[in-house]
């Protein structure tokens, strides 16, 4: 049976992924690139400095991975105040959640530490177990490490898990973590392949999230 539930974060909670491919174009088109959708799909759900890695190879830039993530970070921190907010679902999931008394916790391929600000910013913080980022885990997705670290953490075994992920790259960790992986995609993961996922939600106030939850418990 599902005994908790842990989230991805940029994307699922946040439309922080619309805000990033934003900073990233614009980063691109004075240097007089197409922020292309393939390279972004290999982006997607990776720790930073894999995900920069890979822009800078697939373009050939000659700055530095420091220098390119401090520029796209610029660029971010420009944009975030003008379009950032919550996933469409997100709050109606949260309060059934807290309501049946399902423990809840974030996994990302950011820092704990900017996930906590964003959480704080818009007072969920407090009703998470845990925040689990980046930094405490030596192998990010698709590799799932961090899923497998959030199963100890919740002291449950990991079919016992409900994921919820946007990307291709977060799905296949919660797939090969062996938890009951929930694949939530969003106008920004086009051409992502979910094999694997118990269910592809089309938002999280899909119903049959709710039906799932309900089903296992």
């Amino acid at each position: 049976m599902i005994n908790a539930v842990v989230f991805d974060l940029d994307g699922l909670i946040f439309n922080t992924e619309e805000v990033f491919i934003r900073a990233t174009r614009e980063f691109l088109q004075p240097l007089g690139f197409n922020y292309d959708d393939q390279v972004r799909r290999r982006m997607m759900g990776q720790q930073a400095h894999v995900s920069i890695q890979i822009l800078k190879d697939h373009y050939g830039l000659m700055h530095s991975v420091t220098e390119i993530r401090s520029a796209i970070e610029s660029n971010f921190i420009a944009v975030l105040p003008e379009i950032l907010a919550v996933m469409p679902g997100f709050e109606e999931l949260r309060i059934h959640l807290i309501n049946h008394h399902i423990p809840m916790a974030v996994c990302t391929s950011s820092t704990s530490e900017y996930a906590k600000k964003l959480l704080e910013e818009f007072g969920y913080l407090e009703e998470f177990q845990f925040v689990l980022g980046a930094e405490e885990v030596e192998n990010g997705k698709p590799a799932p490490d961090c899923y497998q670290l959030a199963c100890r953490r919740l002291d449950l075994l990991p079919e016992q898990v409900m994921v919820l992920e946007d990307s291709e790259n977060g799905c296949r960790a919660a797939v090969d973590a062996g938890t009951f992986a929930v694949a939530v995609p969003g106008s920004h993961n086009q051409g992502h392949n979910y094999s694997g996922a118990s269910l592809v939600a089309k938002t999280l106030s899909d119903p049959r999230i709710r039906m799932a939850l309900q089903s296992f418990k």
